[in-house]
């Protein structure tokens, strides 16, 4: 296998960076030291108030004495915590101690892609990275971001094969033009980088196509297409010589697969995949005209995706709807939300006031790894409501307050005729407040935007405790 160019990086000079090990930051213990690169160090870290590992992200010193440094650090916390993936790495926090500026981000422990190049992959594992790729960078498009620098490196796998995009750290958010946005051209690895970002051009989200295209060459064959001994040489290389397909049909790739690969990475923008989403289509289409399964379930029916405010969702895929057991004539129907047992004759709940012809399980479209549609469920802990629980389906907005209207009730004295609103994106369950009075809470911590929920996180409703977990039907 033909070696990445690796260029001497400055993250090292005089950074003591290791001197960390052992000390904390905020609440998070530095165990180890996992990587460095242009912009920071990367520490394993303990967080003993939730039991878990975490990546924490250290800005060296000498940036963090620059503020254009400081405002880019910032920035990538800022902007990626917004998002909402499960191909996205996600932030979990950001602060500074003692002049230390940090993101503490979810810690992936099986390694990255760069791990995985130790020669060519088959089409199929390569496509599914690739995919996994595509769903990540679809979701920060939308959102306005652009990553900048797509490259094996950046993309971390957990030990069953699941891709999470990392380091936005040079991401820019496509809202005017400043003058930190301006620093960031030209930022990225040469070995990946589109001609229009190589030579100082501005890009919008096809150069992140054309990296991924780049990255899919080097998964099919096992080297990257362009090669030299400096950066300039590599990026002219990149802007004037023709992607050398040879080398893919050489290997075996089947044309179909080819022809998707050439075309996201075409040397014009207007000529590559417009989107992340027409890729996606276009490589699904093109495994199935070679004969090539397409084993994640997520190709197969994608869920009911809204965004980060909750907004109409846009419907990717379906599933067909499945069927019920027949149960006696005079059995008790168990209400889905609230599981109370209610006699046949009524249509809504007793309880809670859920219909009882529950149809919605048709929409929990989405499945994780287990092959289970995870489904929400929120268990009170304080109150006159303590120790009751309900679930909730994948394609409802979930507005929880105080008063009659809202689909669930807590009604506790701190808690705001309509206080916050629970929803399913893109693989995850979201949490927003909705400007209460008194808060909405995370494990301590006031949400100020919408946040992932992770299963077993503390949740406060003002003065009211409730517990978010995963459930499945």
């Amino acid at each position: 296998m033909q070696p990445e160019n690796v260029y001497p990086r400055r993250a090292a000079e005089g950074d003591d960076a290791s001197a960390l090990i052992g000390k904390t930051l905020g609440s998070f213990r530095i165990v180890e030291r996992i990587g460095a690169g242009g912009m920071a160090s990367v520490f394993k870290a303990y967080q003993p108030t939730l039991d878990r590992y975490v990546a924490v992200k250290v800005l060296p010193a000498y940036h963090a004495r620059e503020p254009v440094f400081i405002k880019r650090f910032e920035q990538e916390a800022r902007s990626v915590a917004k998002l909402a993936h499960p191909n996205i790495v996600q932030i979990h926090d950001f602060g500074e101690t003692d002049g230390i500026t940090y993101i503490v981000m979810e810690y992936v422990d099986g390694g990255t892609l760069k791990d995985r190049l130790k020669k060519p992959m088959s089409v199929q594992e390569a496509a599914d990275f690739i995919i996994q790729a595509a769903e990540g960078l679809d979701c920060a498009h939308r959102n306005g971001i652009v990553h900048r620098d797509v490259k094996p490196a950046n993309m971390l796998l957990r030990r069953d094969g699941h891709l999470l995009l990392s380091d936005f750290g040079i991401a820019k958010i496509l809202e005017g033009t400043t003058n930190l946005t301006r620093v960031g051209t030209g930022i990225g690895t040469p070995q990946y980088m589109s001609p229009e970002q190589g030579t100082g051009q501005a890009v919008d989200r096809r150069s992140d196509i054309y990296s991924l295209g780049i990255v899919f060459f080097h998964c099919l064959t096992g080297r990257v297409p362009f090669v030299a001994e400096n950066p300039l040489s590599i990026t002219l290389k990149h802007v004037n010589e023709p992607l050398p397909v040879e080398q893919l049909l050489a290997t075996g790739v089947p044309p179909q697969i080819v022809h998707v690969v050439a075309k996201m990475a075409a040397k014009q923008p207007a000529d590559r995949f417009q989107t992340a989403e027409a890729l996606i289509e276009a490589l699904v289409n093109a495994l199935a005209a070679s004969n090539l399964s397409v084993s994640r379930h997520w190709r197969i029916g994608t869920p009911i995706q809204y965004d980060l405010a909750g907004n109409i969702p846009r419907v990717s895929g379906s599933l067909p709807p499945t069927s019920s057991p027949q149960l006696p004539p005079d059995a008790p129907i168990t209400c889905f939300r609230c599981e109370a047992l209610n006699p046949r004759t009524r249509h809504f709940c007793t309880y809670c006031g859920y219909k009882l012809a529950d149809n919605d399980v048709i929409h929990d479209r989405y499945t994780d790894h287990t092959g289970r549609a995870p489904l929400a469920r929120l268990t009170i802990q304080s109150g006159a409501m303590a120790g009751r629980s309900f679930r909730f389906h994948q394609d409802v907005i979930t507005t929880i307050g105080r008063t009659n209207g809202c689909d669930l009730i807590i009604a506790g004295p701190s808690v705001s005729r309509r206080h916050a609103r629970l929803w399913f994106a893109d693989g995850r369950w979201i949490l927003a407040d909705l400007g209460s009075s008194n808060g909405t809470f995370v494990n301590n911590m006031r949400l100020t935007h919408p946040v992932v929920l992770n299963d077993g996180d503390r949740i406060n409703f003002g003065d009211e405790v409730v517990v978010f977990s995963i459930t499945y039907l």
